[in-house]
């Protein structure tokens, strides 16, 4: 037997953090809600390996005193700075206050890749809607306009884009506008001519001048098929007149911003 926390046994030791989350769940009271990066996973953020939480994080409520228990981080909140949600059963706060909470602890990039999941979710592909609309984080921003690092959540929230599908490409996109590049169409769709069919979906492109960026993740280099779909899906597009930079974790981004304006000088008419 496991015990997580006082007051409980588990079989098995939590898996993950939202497991930890689940079984702190059974020994907080009922008005203690998950609060900041533990929220941020419960919401499925994607939140930086270096960001992971290893304490449950929760906060409760004023006049609520804060629940002292080993392996619990408790903070106590002003209700009317933050609203309350349910997900897969666990009490948590919002996931835009939670975004917001993430300020003091996130730079401006990590907290924009989150800021473009939240309005962007998987929309692109699945059509379902995303979590939040930008109007949720403009809401959020002005009811924690006093907390610590109000100034990144502000300078994040200008920067917040729909349609990155990816935190690697929100940052990618980050970098090549903070090189003096246009800002890229994101998940641009390519289909065949006079066909309505998608084809492919560029991560970030530059479509008057037929510039497809490609980010590979890890996923691409060690799932064959994955890697087969790369191939395929370039020599499509190179077919099509693109030209086409592929981009790795590996990979330094100021340099990438150098390949790409190259690219989109060579496609520029003299």
């Amino acid at each position: 037997m496991h015990r997580p926390f006082y007051g409980m046994r588990t079989e098995q030791a939590p898996v993950d953090h939202l497991a930890l989350c689940r079984a702190a769940a059974v020994v907080l009271p009922a008005h203690a809600l998950f609060s900041h990066r533990s929220a941020a996973i419960i919401h499925r953020m994607p939140l930086p390996l270096h960001a992971r939480p290893t304490d449950v994080e929760v906060s409760v409520f004023e006049p609520h005193r804060p629940p002292t228990l080993d392996g619990v981080a408790a903070h106590q909140l002003t209700p009317d700075d933050h609203r309350g949600a349910v997900v897969d059963g666990l009490s948590v706060i919002a996931a835009q206050d939670a975004w917001a909470q993430l300020s003091s602890r996130l730079s401006v990039p990590d907290l924009v890749a989150i800021g473009d999941y939240l309005v962007t979710g998987d929309e692109p592909y699945s059509g379902q809607p995303p979590p939040l609309t930008r109007f949720d984080l403009e809401a959020a921003v002005r009811r924690h306009g006093r907390r610590r690092g109000v100034r990144n959540l502000r300078l994040a929230l200008e920067r917040v884009r729909y349609g990155s599908l990816s935190p690697q490409e929100s940052r990618l996109r980050l970098a090549l506008e903070d090189a003096g590049l246009p800002a890229p169409t994101l998940n641009h769709p390519v289909r065949p001519a006079g066909e309505r069919r998608v084809e492919a979906m560029i991560d970030l492109a530059y479509p008057h001048a037929m510039v497809a960026i490609e980010y590979l993740g890890d996923h691409h280099r060690t799932d064959p098929a994955v890697y087969r779909d790369d191939i395929r899906r370039r020599e499509r597009l190179v077919e099509q007149g693109w030209f086409v930079v592929f981009v790795t974790a590996a990979d330094d981004f100021d340099v990438v911003a150098m390949r790409v304006r190259r690219a989109l000088y060579r496609s520029s008419p003299p």
